[in-house]
Order: C-alpha cells, then sequence, then structure tokens
C-alpha cells in the first residue's frame, strides 16, 4: 500500500480529560492531557495501520507543540509540512466524561477559541503537489469556524479537487468553536462546505441538525443522507453505541448499496477518538480494497470496509485518548474476528 497516500488538514490539539467522572467541569480537580484533534487521530490511525500519511496544520512552537511533533514522528505520519508559531499556543480543550466514558467538551484551557495556533494556518504554503498526489484527503469543518484555517481548508479542497484524490470530509459538529459566529452561521457554513464531499461521515445527531432527518432513521436509512449531497458517491453514518450504517451509489448514479454494521462488544474506557479510529480504519480499509470506485461496484468490499473501521473506533475506546489506544493491523483484525 506504499503507493497511497493520506493527505489530512486541521486542528492539531490536545483532549485535557477530567480525572473525576461524571461531575461537571467546576468540580473536577485533576486533568490529564492527552494528543488529539480529528484531523490528527486520522493519520495516526492510517499511519498505524501501514498507509503514508501526512498532516498539514499549525502547531505552536511551545513544549505540548514539540510533544505533539515527537509523537507524529513516532507514528511515522510526515510532519514535513506542519506549520510552526511562536506566537499563539497549542490548542487545549478540556474534555469532562460521564462515569460510563462518554465525553463533553467543556471548553478551553490557555487560551480564548481564536487565539490558539491552529487559527492561523498559512494557505499559500500548503504543499500543492503532495495534496493533489494524494490517494484521499481528509479535512473536518471545526477550522471554518476561523479565517486562516478556513482559506487553508478551502485550498486544500481545491487543490483535491485539480488532483485524483478522494474527498472525505467529517461533519465533525462541536459547538463550543463556533461560540463566537453562532450556530446558524455554523449550519450554513457546514452545508455550504460539505456538498464537495465525495464521501461524507456525520453522527446520527449531525444528520439530524443539518437536515431535520431523526437520528434514527439516519442510521436506519443513509440513503437518505446520501441524497442530501447529489455531488457524494458515498455517506457514513456512525451512532456509537448503536453501530454504523453506510450508503454508497453505484456506478451510474443508482443506488446500490446499504447496510448497518453494529458496534463490537468491549470494555469502553474513553470513547475520545473513536469516531476518527473509526475513519482512519475504513480509509486504510477503502485503499487496501481498490479504493472508493471498488466500494461504490462491490456491496462486499464495502461493508467489510465499514465492519474494520468499526473494529478501530471500538479498540480506540479500551484505553483513554484518542491517539493512544489506537490499533495496529492485527490488533483490529484480531478484534474484528471476534463478531458475532
Amino acid at each position: 500500500m506504499s503507493q497511497n497516500t493520506v493527505v489530512s488538514i486541521g486542528e492539531i490539539l490536545y483532549d485535557v480529560l477530567a480525572d473525576q467522572r461524571g461531575v461537571p467541569k467546576e468540580e473536577v480537580t485533576s486533568w490529564v492531557p492527552y494528543p488529539g484533534g480529528a484531523p490528527a487521530n486520522v493519520v495516526t490511525c492510517t499511519s498505524r495501520l501501514g498507509v503514508r500519511s501526512v498532516l498539514l496544520g499549525m502547531l505552536g512552537t511551545d513544549q505540548l507543540g514539540d510533544d505533539f511533533v515527537n509523537l507524529l514522528k513516532e507514528r511515522n505520519v510526515e510532519t514535513k509540512y506542519l506549520q510552526r508559531t511562536p506566537d499563539h499556543p497549542t490548542r487545549d480543550v478540556l474534555v469532562t466524561r460521564t462515569a460510563d466514558g462518554e465525553r463533553t467538551f467543556a471548553g478551553f484551557g490557555k487560551a480564548r477559541s481564536e487565539e490558539y495556533a491552529d487559527c492561523f494556518v498559512d494557505a499559500e504554503a500548503l504543499p500543492a503537489d503532495e495534496i493533489k498526489s494524494a490517494s484521499v484527503v481528509v479535512s473536518g469543518t471545526l477550522g471554518l469556524a476561523y479565517p486562516g484555517s478556513a482559506a487553508a481548508i478551502r485550498r486544500v479542497v481545491e487543490l483535491a479537487r485539480a488532483g485524483s484524490a478522494t474527498l472525505i470530509l467529517d461533519v465533525n459538529w462541536r459547538p463550543v468553536f463556533w461560540e463566537a459566529q453562532g450556530e446558524a452561521v455554523a449550519k450554513a457554513t457546514i452545508l455550504d462546505f460539505i456538498a464537495a464531499a465525495d464521501l461524507l461521515k456525520v453522527t446520527e445527531e449531525e444528520a439530524e441538525w443539518l437536515w431535520g432527518i431523526p437520528g434514527t432513521r439516519a442510521l436506519e436509512h443513509p440513503e437518505e443522507v446520501l441524497a442530501k449531497l447529489p455531488g457524494a458517491r458515498g455517506v457514513l453514518v456512525s451512532a456509537g453505541e448503536h453501530g454504523s450504517s453506510y450508503a454508497f451509489s453505484s456506478p451510474g448514479g443508482k443506488m446500490a448499496n446499504t447496510g448497518i454494521v453494529p458496534v463490537l462488544k468491549i470494555k469502553v474506557s474513553d470513547t475520545t477518538g473513536a469516531g476518527d479510529a473509526f475513519l482512519g480504519g475504513f480509509i486504510y480499509h477503502m485503499l487496501a480494497s481498490g479504493g472508493l470506485p471498488a466500494l461504490l461496484a462491490d456491496p462486499e468490499k464495502a461493508r467489510a470496509s465499514v465492519e474494520f473501521a468499526t473494529a478501530c473506533g471500538a479498540f480506540t475506546c479500551t484505553q483513554p485518548g484518542a491517539i493512544g489506544g489506537q490499533p495496529t493491523l492485527e490488533q483490529a483484525k484480531e478484534l474484528l474476528a471476534t463478531k458475532a
């Protein structure tokens, strides 16, 4: 799979997890920082599974930024295009957890949301040839909340479109990032942006928020979500403990295959980054199967890719932090083998 490359752009941050579960932020007495951010989580996952992976974005020239770069290098993620700045800190996000591990984004640590390094990516310094030649380009939507990172993300989409990459977009709705703009602006911005996707990842709550499709129906009928994006070839709908579903269009535009994939039974430690590992696992398996066209043409390959993604997401939940719990290829396969 060395001929494939995944390029991801967006926020690079630390999820600062509350040690005390089941209490509000004000009652938390100690926190532990774990490296994360959806774009980083996806490429650490794909790299661990064996795909050449490139991360684009900006970190501060602080200790957190240095530690993150070292981690990425340990995971064999290409870091030479990462931007650094002494003027803004690496982002830290406070995360509270329920007794059973479900997380809530509770605010920011060192600075106001718009003051972190990841807001200031220089669009003109992005590696155009790397993006154009990528097999897959991945972006979320959080960076759209800030002018600098929004310009960079839109430039990456433009370059991906000029090349041959499959463009995968993840809604990743987090209200805490959009407090300055408001929900109505966020929704309009995200809807406009995701119209460019070849493949969209969305949670059942996000499908309801964006299009008014009830969450249960979005999970059971993912083709209705796909119908909202006439330019897309596929959608992945994730629904936590309720499983995930998928819908892919066949060559010629006809609806070909859909399905629902149940979760695997595991002991949950922390769900942070599970959706990103799910997406990373899907990308790996999609590329190993021949790319998105192969999934569109073969329902068995499509389902197998989502099942493998489910194993990757589940394994990540067994350990705290978004990156530390990501599986190797062997671990993902072993867990997948336990499915009923």
